[in-house]
């Protein structure tokens, strides 16, 4: 048997260059399928500085900062995407303030906003944040994210898919269902999921405005970012694919001028 090298120095010029300029083509192919394979899309952040609200004796304010986000938080919450290949950019994180008409009788609502008996949280405190945050300007090319102190009890974010907007909060009372008073969320929570994290809640509402759902409870698989029995940080090839889909249309519209 002829040996490899024997063989192709054995090989005419012209077929030697075919051979190994279809390898090079074929490795620039796969190159270029794999740098297109990630979706990118940008987040802008908005810190609500001028929401103060007091629960149970805790004074709740803005505390997360800048840096928190974009050294702690994202790469946290893009770990999270990565196994759909999906990246969450920065187009900035800025301080913003709310209309004052209405603010203290939204405060006072979220306050004491609850879940009803089915578990669903009271979608009236949308309402009433989204007409106090219509001040703030909003990037038209990126998803919205407001970071408000508290959500309400037991909540700690909401997604609004079709206004590609995001409100969570950095107090929560989750953990406890209620039975506590608000504490400060944690940024991350390493190893098996047991409260949440802010990173976590951003996640799981990036997913909705990917166009995933909750899961039904009881039904596997478990430890799913979407939520169902046992929580966790995971995403099913299903949800992974709907995410992909939508993240490509979202990418392209989000381009447009």
């Amino acid at each position: 048997m002829r040996s490899p090298k024997l063989f192709f120095h054995s090989l005419p010029a012209r077929l030697f260059s075919l051979v190994f300029g279809s390898l090079q083509i074929g490795a620039i192919t796969s190159m270029s399928a794999a740098e297109e394979d990630a979706y990118q899309i940008p987040l802008r952040i908005h810190l609500i500085t001028d929401l103060t609200m007091a629960k149970r004796g805790v004074a709740m304010t803005n505390w997360l900062t800048a840096e928190m986000i974009e050294k702690t938080v994202l790469p946290e919450v893009n770990r999270i995407w990565s196994s759909a290949k999906i990246e969450w950019t920065l187009n900035g994180i800025a301080s913003a303030t709310t209309k004052s008409e209405g603010r203290e009788e939204t405060i006072a609502h979220l306050l004491q906003a609850t879940r009803d008996s089915e578990g669903k949280a009271d979608p009236e405190r949308v309402k009433k944040l989204e007409a106090i945050l219509e001040s703030v300007p909003l990037d038209r090319r990126a998803v919205n994210i407001f970071v408000i102190p508290y959500l309400g009890g037991t909540s700690q974010g909401v997604a609004s898919p079709g206004k590609r907007r995001v409100i969570i909060g950095q107090w929560t009372d989750k953990p406890s269902r209620g039975l506590r008073p608000p504490d400060k969320c944690l940024l991350v929570e390493s190893g098996e999921f047991k409260q949440g994290s802010f990173s976590r809640t951003l996640g799981h509402e990036l997913g909705h405005i990917l166009g995933l759902g909750h899961p039904a409870k009881g039904i596997g698989p478990f430890h799913r970012l979407m939520g169902g029995s046992q929580p966790g940080n995971e995403l099913t090839d299903e949800e992974k694919a709907m995410a992909r889909t939508r993240a490509a249309e979202l990418s392209g519209q989000l381009k447009r001028p």
